[in-house]
């Protein structure tokens, strides 16, 4: 979803979809006498989101030592869901026993916007997975002008990069994304540039010395439009059989890349 320049991932289309019907939820019950528990209920999120955030960065440790700095870069979107949600749990909790007025409106805020929340999270997952199941039968082509049918994909775990030389997020995250491309062999790393020439392409990659595999020139944006896809960088995620599994958009850390690339190479039921 775009909203003038910004564009919004689903993701958080879902979180601010349960902060909304919460917060609908606790001025509804405010207007029928109860107190207003609508700070209360800012204070138990952001509470949630920093649970969510430390725990997230505790698990994909490895990842951020390399770049400590990317631990405030929230927007590669990188946070623990559980623990995010036992965060906020425990703040309404909290705030509830030492307010008591607050315990109503703020328990019933809270179930409101999680079921809300977790709703439109799985909606929108169940759209983005059932909508498009395979790779398109598109035909790209290479910076040499070769055509290269992107069906010939399939075999193996393939990543494929949505970006442009003017993007800047798409800027930051290349180094990442090349540097994966070189340590992991059985993913298969592409660069599909939107909108571009060939020759802006070859230019940007010589003036950042990227050696990068798997460049494709995108001119008419069909992989942008197939997956409607309205912000750069997006990164679709795709197992050995073509099949879509994660679509991320926006900048991506080494965590969050990692987190991924578990998703489409981890055999099915293996923990």
């Amino acid at each position: 979803m775009n909203l003038g320049p910004l564009a919004l991932s689903s993701a958080v289309l879902a979180l601010l979809f349960g902060v909304i019907a919460a917060l609908a939820t606790a001025g509804f019950l405010h207007r029928r006498g109860h107190a207003d528990a609508g700070n209360a209920l800012y204070l138990a999120l952001g509470f949630g989101l920093l649970a969510a955030r430390i725990a997230y960065v505790a698990g994909w440790w490895p990842q951020y030592a390399q770049q400590p700095w990317s631990i405030l870069n929230i927007r590669d979107q990188g946070f623990d869901a559980v623990a995010g949600l036992l965060g906020l749990l425990a703040a309404a909790v909290l705030i509830g026993w030492r307010r008591p007025p607050l315990r109503r409106p703020l328990a019933a805020g809270v179930v409101v916007g999680v079921a809300a929340w977790a709703f439109a999270g799985l909606l929108a997952y169940r759209l983005a997975t059932a909508s498009h199941p395979g790779l398109p039968a598109l035909v790209l082509s290479d910076l040499d002008g070769r055509e290269v049918p992107l069906e010939t994909l399939r075999g193996q775990p393939t990543v494929i990069n949505l970006w442009a030389t003017w993007c800047g997020p798409c800027r930051r995250e290349m180094p990442v994304l090349a540097e994966a491309q070189r340590t992991l062999p059985q993913v298969r790393f592409v660069f599909a540039d939107q909108g571009e020439s060939a020759a802006a392409v070859q230019q940007f990659m010589q003036a950042q010395r990227l050696a990068l595999q798997h460049v494709l020139i995108d001119g008419n944006l069909q992989l942008s439009n197939h997956y409607n896809v309205r912000g750069y960088p997006t990164t679709l995620f795709l197992d050995a059989d073509g099949r879509l599994r994660d679509l991320h958009m926006g900048e991506l850390s080494r965590a969050t890349l990692a987190e991924r690339l578990q998703r489409i190479t981890t055999p099915a039921g293996a923990h």
